[in-house]
């Protein structure tokens, strides 16, 4: 499905791993993410850090059971967390106080109108 809607896949499933695993090890502080699958409207509120002991191309959520990691459109955490980034190259938007990490970029044309 990503690849009818989106332009290019920024994240793969050992990124967004390694993503989680450093955001859960500096920010022990953050219990909740903002996730907005591509399949689903509306951005969902869940708990963090996700359990990773599952399948590689998979993270476990109380919410919703297993998610395929590349089913993530973006992943959102409170505060700012350019400094985390820094090292790696995710592609990232500071907003509100809101740390958005891209899964995807670039809307195929048939869906931007």
């Amino acid at each position: 499905m990503a690849r009818t809607l989106f332009a290019s896949a920024l994240m793969s499933d050992s990124k967004w791993r390694k993503l989680f695993t450093a955001v859960h090890d500096k920010c022990d502080f953050l219990d909740r993410m903002i996730v907005k699958f591509i399949d689903v409207d509306e951005p969902k509120q869940m708990r963090f850090p996700p359990d990773l002991r599952c399948p590689r191309a998979y993270m476990d959520t109380i919410e919703f059971g297993p998610v395929a990691l590349r089913s993530i459109e973006w992943v959102e955490f409170n505060g700012d967390l350019t400094d985390l980034l820094g090292p790696w190259q995710f592609k990232s938007d500071i907003h509100h106080g809101r740390t958005r990490i891209f899964g995807y970029s670039g809307l195929q044309p048939s869906h931007n109108s």
